[in-house]
């Protein structure tokens, strides 16, 4: 099968085109890659006529060219013919936007395995049924949801692959612009009648050069495929992340009217993932917060360099105590470590602060450096620790609220991180006044996050990516810790 026709199809066509109404699935997807895409678009509608100035065929036979790729928005039934049309044809790959297959069980489940003998017999790559299908921009995008309203991540590094439509778009494409987190393609594939979650990791991992982090929402595997699974993502040279849904009793439930899936023995899975190199984050936000640190470190312009945090020894750096205290106490639940400074360097520390933060400030860590602080403070700090060796990473809660601080603290740290390469985190408050910092920060590809938590957890995750690129060459450092 030709995955890259799913992804980067030359042309594509619409079948389930409604004239009556505008919000028909099929009429949305034809307008959107019409006038949003690069794709080639053509309409099919049994009476042929227009839509919008759009020339539409009767037939898939009466098309001017063979698309790559046929959209199916119709009843599950004529689906079926729809595939068949497919193999007679040559189409190579089809999104089936409808349900009524296997997720209801019965007839429905019979029509699934109709679907399957067809295309497995052509070698036509079918995303779904049941699904929201590709976006791949500035390609396809097969979503039906109309653009206003929907939320568009930026383009990345990320590879999206969504066993749930809604989550796809809901809780992940808001939650990727919010955060600048950068896609490559996302991918909604529903009830994996054909192309599943293993066939997508071989594609990302060994055939898109566009992607380094491939990230999964599943609600367990397709039956006998796990083992295939595992050992695609222990071979990858990408980083490959899952997040599982279904992992409770009542979830599992939940699971099998969704999209007909087989949630497993969730502490067996999460073994099997760990032992095969996969990134599991334990929650949603923990989710986000990787993949928003990977893609901002896959970009060519990486302002940590070779640097990378292997045992995770930090120095928090804060302008609030009570931050700092919050910080310190979610340390060593994400493995992470405070470094001990020398009776010497909090001297140091202290000379480097302006005369009225100087008696104030805590050279601890972590260094509190109180309201009294400057922009030359904060400076100085953070240049004499990407000094110190023994620290592996800068957490900087950096809250702009301090008259002192001015709207140019940004860029000024974002210019030592360049020149220095030390790993440096970022906590600021995602308040629309504060988006100059955030934006001088993220420009120069230093992650920031919104929250303590977050923060945290994303050094965690930067160590965790340490251990496997580690394991995957057999250099087993911890055993080397000095």
């Amino acid at each position: 099968m030709d995955l890259e026709k799913l992804f980067k199809p030359n042309s594509m066509a619409v079948v389930g085109i409604s004239k009556k109404n505008p919000l028909s699935p099929g009429r949305i997807v034809l307008l959107k890659n019409e006038f949003e895409m690069e794709v080639k678009v053509y309409g099919i509608y049994p009476t042929a006529g227009e839509i919008e100035g759009i020339q539409l065929y009767e037939r898939l036979d009466k098309l001017p060219e063979i698309p790559d790729l046929l959209v199916i928005a119709v009843g599950p039934d004529d689906t079926l013919d729809y595939i068949q049309d497919c193999a007679d044809l040559n189409i190579p790959a089809a999104v089936i936007i409808g349900g009524g297959f296997a997720e209801v069980g019965g007839k429905g489940k019979k029509r699934q395995e109709k679907l399957e003998k067809i295309a497995f017999k052509n070698e036509i790559a079918v995303l779904g049924p049941n699904c929201l299908g590709v976006y791949a921009p500035p390609i396809v995008d097969t979503i039906f949801l109309p653009t206003e309203r929907i939320t568009r991540p930026p383009k990345g590094s990320v590879a999206l692959i969504s066993q749930s439509g809604g989550v796809l778009v809901d809780q992940f494409f808001v939650k990727f612009n919010e955060r600048n987190i950068g896609v490559s393609t996302a991918v909604s594939i529903g009830n994996r009648a054909v192309v599943d979650e293993t066939m997508l990791l071989k594609y990302f991992s060994q055939v898109d050069p566009k992607t380094t982090n491939i990230a999964f929402y599943l609600e367990g595997f397709k039956e006998g495929k796990a083992k295939k699974f595992l050992q695609l993502a222990k071979e990858s040279e990408d980083t490959v992340i899952v997040f599982f849904g279904g992992k409770t009793r009542e979830g599992k439930v939940a699971t099998q009217s969704h999209t007909a899936s087989l949630a497993g023995d969730f502490k067996i899975i999460y073994d099997a993932l760990r032992q095969n190199y996969i990134i599991q984050p334990h929650s949603e936000r923990e989710l986000l917060t990787c993949l928003k640190v990977y893609d901002v470190l896959s970009h060519k312009r990486n302002p940590f360099g070779k640097n990378v945090i292997t045992f995770g020894d930090v120095a928090i750096v804060s302008v609030s105590g009570g931050h700092a205290v919050l910080a310190s106490d979610m340390l060593k639940k994400y493995g992470l470590n405070a470094v001990r400074f020398s009776t010497r360097e909090k001297k140091d520390l202290k000379s480097f602060m302006n005369p009225s933060a100087q008696n104030i400030a805590s050279f601890n860590n972590p260094i509190d450096l109180t309201g009294s602080v400057l922009d030359t403070d904060i400076e100085n700090v953070i240049r004499y620790l990407s000094d110190l060796d023994k620290i592996e990473c800068i957490i900087m809660l950096l809250l702009p609220y301090p008259p002192n601080i001015s709207f140019q603290i940004g860029r000024r740290i974002a210019n030592i991180v360049l020149s220095k390469n030390k790993p440096v985190v970022c906590f600021v408050p995602y308040v629309p006044k504060y988006s100059l910092i955030i934006e001088s920060l993220e420009l120069a590809n230093i992650p920031v996050f919104h929250s303590i938590k977050e923060t945290i957890q994303a050094v965690s995750a930067l160590k965790e990516r340490t251990r496997v690129d580690n394991l995957k060459i057999k250099n087993f450092f911890w055993k080397e810790r000095p």
